[in-house]
């Protein structure tokens, strides 16, 4: 009479239920690691979080040591935006020290409202809170509502545009 071990037999089917797991797992993290939508979605996150810094930076100056701000300010921009902000450095900083201007800001809300990858573009809807004190007044708050048009740069997403909205 031939017999079979119960335990072999339990080890091989626990053996064949952990192939069978690891491979469904492994499909499935395969699938989700290459869907399309997937995808999209990260892209939208970095989109996302470059315009809620850059925005940030751009509304933020403390008149005490306003040379950082500003080199921040061209750092999260480029195109035309970028080239004004940089040869306008001078400019910017004497307004800021002659106001004696201190704003701290934060984005309160952000979305993505256009996303081309192929062409490198994406457009950004923010509302921004801003602390903002001029010639030593108290800080007063304030709230912009803002669209941003963002271009996909060597270095990463950046500021081209910035403008109000109603």
């Amino acid at each position: 009479m031939n017999r079979r071990d119960p335990v072999l037999l339990g080890m091989t089917v626990l053996a064949v239920v952990a192939v069978v797991a690891a491979t469904w797992f492994g499909l499935s993290w395969w699938t989700a690691a290459h869907d399309e939508a997937g995808l999209r979605a990260r892209d939208r996150d970095t989109v996302l979080a470059a315009a809620t810094d850059a925005l940030t930076a751009l509304n933020t100056i403390d008149y005490h040591d306003p040379g950082p701000a500003l080199d921040r300010w061209i750092q999260v921009t480029t195109g035309q935006f970028g080239k004004n902000l940089s040869g306008d450095r001078q400019l910017q900083l004497d307004r800021a020290v002659t106001s004696r201007t201190i704003a701290t800001a934060s984005v309160r809300q952000a979305a993505v409202t256009e996303l081309d990858e192929a062409g490198g573009t994406a457009r950004v809807i923010a509302v921004v809170d801003v602390q903002l004190s001029t010639n030593g007044s108290a800080a007063a708050p304030s709230r912009s509502r803002l669209n941003a048009t963002l271009t996909r740069t060597e270095s990463g997403w950046k500021i081209s545009a910035v403008q109000g909205a109603g």
